[in-house]
């Protein structure tokens, strides 16, 4: 990676293996979730994105893409326990050897390489989903640097999760969420994992188009690719 750094993001040329597993409904996700995460970081310019799914050479996170990675974005959601013991250990070493930062998304509290590098199970207390449930996100930590340029935001269609969120204390907490129908969620995390960084952002639904069409999910996304990758 190279590039200039500011207040603790790299501005240019980032190398970010954008995954999900190819479940995503297609009428939704035309491109899968990774696509429509791929868009969001080329919005943001200096991050060159490879999209993976599963069923790619390497379950989509080979040595040859870890390597070239500064950043790993993962969302699953039906294929967890497809995910092998040989690619999260080829994950896990990446990130907290090497010093890839890793980001994971929504349902991916139970992604396996997560779940290896949180040491935790992921549980969360609740989950909810319900016609017209709102999400109202706030900003806990306004000067980190993945919360740059976001402010208040609310979402319409969500699926709700609920604390208690079985993970261990995060270095951060920069986001948090309450639901039109009850319940709050530390929503946005960052936590350090040996060499590199990682950020949980629960905002987004296979179901809903969060990631394609709200700009403030997509600018926290890019922001915590930038973050993870400076801060790894």
């Amino acid at each position: 990676m190279e590039g200039s750094v500011v207040t603790g993001v790299v501005t240019s040329d980032i190398n970010a293996l954008v995954w999900s597993e190819g479940t995503e409904p297609e009428e939704i996700y035309p491109d899968g979730i990774r696509g429509a995460v791929a868009s969001a970081l080329a919005d943001r310019g200096g991050i060159e994105t490879r999209t993976r799914s599963l069923d790619d050479e390497g379950q989509g996170a080979s040595a040859a893409d870890l390597d070239w990675a500064d950043a790993v974005v993962w969302w699953g959601h039906l294929r967890h326990d497809d995910v092998t013991d040989r690619t999260v250990d080829r994950i896990e070493e990446a990130v907290t050897e090497e010093g890839v930062g890793f980001v994971s998304l929504h349902s991916a509290h139970y992604a396996r390489p997560y779940k290896r590098l949180i040491g935790t199970s992921g549980d969360l207390g609740e989950v909810r989903l319900v016609d017209g449930e709102r999400e109202r996100v706030g900003v806990e930590a306004p000067d980190h640097p993945v919360a740059d340029g976001v402010d208040d935001f609310v979402i319409d269609g969500v699926e709700m999760f609920g604390e208690p969120y079985d993970i261990p204390d995060p270095e951060t907490v920069v986001f948090e969420s309450e639901f039109s129908e009850g319940g709050w969620f530390r929503s946005g995390v960052a936590f350090r994992f040996g060499a590199g960084a990682g950020f949980y952002l629960r905002p987004g639904h296979e179901e809903f188009p969060i990631y394609r069409d709200h700009d403030e999910v997509r600018r926290a996304l890019a922001n915590a690719v930038e973050w993870v990758a400076a801060d790894g």
